[in-house]
């Protein structure tokens, strides 16, 4: 049943009829999950089905709906105010993902979730972004990716709020994330790089009301599709992810047989074209979004390597929509990892990735504040990681 209810959300719009006697607690526990249970509220209303659910699942949604717009409100001003500060603190930055894309994308800002704010910044103005931030009363989130190296350490005003599991609770404090790269470079032992020239090709567009930098619409649907297969390599995706790659897809904009050619282009300067074919060959097939122009549709499957085509072809689709980040399959993501990998050295740089963790990790993991200490301590971390292996047996 849930299958059918995130199909109702396809660009094709089918008919979508409740089952009777569905265990709609169930089906709700997980399209909350995947951030979906506002976008469903507000499409059951307008296409007349929500009426036919029982009352208490009919009331649930309608509570997601109704705190999460109060979250987005919440959400805007936040938004409005980091910018002031970064930019009052004469910081670049530039928007991602976010705000910007629920504008575009979205009828109601209420109909889609957001956790976090996100922005790139030039790598020499990080920290002064980031002390900008703690001086207007941002702090530390504790969290355990400590050793992420794409963006600095996550800043929120917690104020002493306990989450009591909620995912729509307004009041719930958002992190800010400053990157100073879109993805890892080298992420898990690929060979993946930055895209070229980011900076020179963001626009300024409105946002929230204000003038903003973001990032090209080619550059956006790069990394939309690249956050949806991060997180679904490492099998903690959510559909709403997808979602957001399937709508970009459909706009009209991003139509067009020039725009694809630089999206490929660019792509496979950065080596995620593979990334971006999975995101969006699973975006048409989850959602019925549209498929690139064919030239650079090939292109773009060329730079995919055939047995991770074939894996999406027998698994993608029911693989995407069993997703569940509460309970990650680390061993499908080390397959997928290999399914990506397009060459021998990329196969022995996942090897390298599983058995030894970079630097940064180290150094958050043990306390450490230089690179030469953490180094001193891979025959430690070998040893701790062979001893849980083998007390598993």
């Amino acid at each position: 049943m849930f299958p059918d209810l995130v199909r109702s959300l396809r660009l094709d719009a089918p008919a979508f009829e409740p089952a009777p006697g569905a265990d709609w607690a169930a089906l709700l526990d997980q399209a909350d999950a995947h951030s979906l249970t506002p976008l469903l509220h507000a499409l059951g209303r307008e296409l007349g089905w929500l009426r036919m659910l029982p009352t208490e699942a009919a009331s649930r949604m309608a509570k997601a709906f109704g705190d999460n717009a109060r979250r987005q409100i919440n959400v805007r001003a936040e938004l409005l105010e980091i910018d002031s500060i970064l930019t009052e603190a004469c910081v670049p930055h530039i928007v991602l993902k976010g705000w910007p894309v629920v504008e575009r994308l979205y009828a109601n800002p209420a109909q889609r979730v957001m956790y976090d704010h996100d922005f790139l910044l030039p790598a020499e103005a990080a920290q002064a972004g980031h002390a900008a931030l703690k001086a207007a009363g941002f702090g530390p989130v504790p969290v355990k990716d400590a050793w992420v190296e794409k963006h600095l350490p996550a800043l929120w005003r917690n104020e002493g709020y306990v989450w009591d599991g909620y995912l729509f609770d307004p009041d719930y404090p958002r992190p800010v994330e400053l990157h100073v790269q879109l993805w890892d470079t080298g992420w898990r032992g690929l060979r993946v790089g930055p895209l070229p020239d980011v900076w020179s090709a963001s626009p300024t567009r409105t946002v929230a009301g204000r003038p903003m930098r973001v990032l090209s619409d080619a550059d956006n649907i790069i990394h939309l599709a690249m956050h949806f297969a991060g997180h679904w390599v490492e099998r903690e995706a959510r559909l709403n992810q997808l979602l957001d790659v399937a709508r970009w897809l459909a706009l009209p904009e991003a139509r067009g047989e020039a725009f694809w050619q630089a999206v490929a282009a660019r792509a496979s300067a950065a080596g995620v074209g593979r990334f971006v074919y999975a995101s969006v060959w699973l975006a048409g097939e989850v959602f019925g979004a549209p498929l690139p122009p064919a030239a650079p549709w090939q292109q773009l499957a060329r730079a995919t390597p055939p047995r991770l085509r074939a894996w999406l072809a027998a698994h993608g689709v029911a693989d995407a929509l069993e997703s569940n980040y509460r309970r990650r399959n680390l061993r499908t993501g080390y397959e997928l990892t290999f399914l990506a990998a397009a060459s021998p050295a990329e196969r022995l740089g996942i090897l390298r990735f599983a058995a030894f963790p970079n630097l940064a990790h180290l150094m958050a993991k043990y306390g450490l504040h230089s690179r030469c200490q953490a180094v001193l301590y891979y025959p430690r971390y070998v040893a701790e990681r062979m001893g849980r292996v083998t007390a598993k047996f």
